[in-house]
C-alpha cells in the first residue's frame, strides 16, 4: 500500500543522485508533484515541500499518482514540512530519504524524525529562521488546525518564506488570514504556493482555502506568480476531487489574470 516496497529502496542510501535532469543550469523553477508536494529549484539547490508518495491516505485512494517517481528526484538540499497532519508529514514517505538530509519542520514534531534516525533537524517556530546553503528559510504563520492527531495537539502549523535570488512562499495548509498582508508587506514574493482544496462544508474554510480564497490570498501577499496546491490527489472533504481545479480555471478566465496565476497539472513546471 505504499511505495517503499514497490521501489525496494534503502532508506539510508543516496539513491537520489542518479535522477534525470529536470532543471536547466541557472534556471529557477518549480514542478508540481501532487497534493502539497512541490519540487523547487532555486539558485542551484533543490528542495521538496510536504512529500507524500503513498497510494492511500487511510481508506482514501489516491486519484493522481505523484508526477515525479521518488527515485527520479534530483539531489535534494532539504525538505520543508509545514505541519504534522498525515497528508503533509508522512513518515513512510520520509523514511525513504537519506538520514543526513536536512528537514525543516515546526517545533514539537522533531521526535518523529529522530525516531526515524534523521540527524539534521531544523525546528522552527513563527518568526524563526535557518540557512541551508545560500538559501534563507523563515517560518511564518498559517491558519490551520494544530497538532498531528487528536491526541497530539502541541505542534503549530506554519508557512515558509524561502529566500535566494528569488523568494518562494509555501503556505502548506491555511485558511485566509490577515497574516498574509503582513507577509506580503515584509517580502517581495516571486512565487506563492497556495492550497485550493478541502473547503466544504463551509466551516472547513476556517483552516483551508477555496479557489476564490487563494486568489484573494495571492493579492494580499502581493505575489508575482501563484500556483495552487492541495488538490486532485485525495477527496478530503465534500467537494468533488475535480471541483477545485475546475473552479480555479473558471476564475482565471473570468478575471483574466493568467499567467500571474497558473494551474499546473502534476509534472508541469513554472519558471521564475
Amino acid at each position: 500500500m505504499w511505495f517503499r516496497s514497490e521501489l525496494s529502496l534503502d532508506p539510508g542510501a543516496s539513491y537520489l543522485s542518479g535522477s534525470p535532469l529536470l532543471f536547466q543550469k541557472g534556471e529557477n523553477a518549480a514542478v508540481f508533484v501532487g497534493h502539497s508536494t512541490v519540487l523547487v529549484h532555486l539558485d542551484g539547490q533543490n528542495f521538496l515541500t510536504d512529500p507524500f508518495y503513498l497510494k492511500r491516505l487511510y481508506i482514501l485512494k489516491r486519484h493522481r499518482p505523484p508526477a515525479i517517481p521518488l527515485q527520479d528526484l534530483p539531489p535534494l538540499s532539504f525538505i520543508l514540512i509545514s505541519h504534522g497532519h498525515l497528508d503533509h508529514m508522512d513518515l513512510k514517505t520520509l523514511n525513504l530519504f537519506p538520514r543526513n538530509l536536512p528537514v525543516v519542520l515546526p517545533e514539537g514534531l522533531q521526535r518523529y524524525m529522530k525516531d526515524l534516525g534523521f540527524t539534521d533537524l531544523r525546528t522552527l517556530s513563527w518568526g524563526e529562521q535557518t540557512c541551508i546553503g545560500s538559501l534563507l528559510i523563515l517560518a511564518r504563520p498559517a491558519k490551520h488546525f494544530p497538532g498531528r492527531s487528536l491526541c497530539e495537539t502541541r505542534s503549530i502549523p506554519q508557512s515558509y518564506i524561502v529566500q535566494g535570488t528569488k523568494t518562494i512562499y509555501f503556505a502548506g495548509d491555511s485558511g485566509l488570514t490577515p497574516d498574509f498582508c503582513e507577509i506580503g508587506a515584509s517580502y517581495s514574493i516571486d512565487l506563492a504556493l497556495l492550497p485550493i482544496g478541502n473547503y466544504r462544508p463551509a466551516p472547513f474554510r476556517s483552516g483551508h482555502m477555496s479557489p476564490e480564497d487563494a486568489l484573494e490570498a495571492m493579492e494580499m501577499l502581493g505575489a508575482r506568480r501563484m500556483v495552487p496546491i492541495h488538490w486532485g490527489a485525495f477527496r478530503l472533504s465534500l467537494e468533488a476531487t475535480e471541483e477545485p481545479p475546475r473552479k480555479f480555471r473558471l476564475l482565471l478566465r473570468e478575471r483574466r489574470i493568467n499567467p500571474q496565476a497558473v494551474l499546473l497539472e502534476p509534472g508541469e513546471k513554472i519558471r521564475l
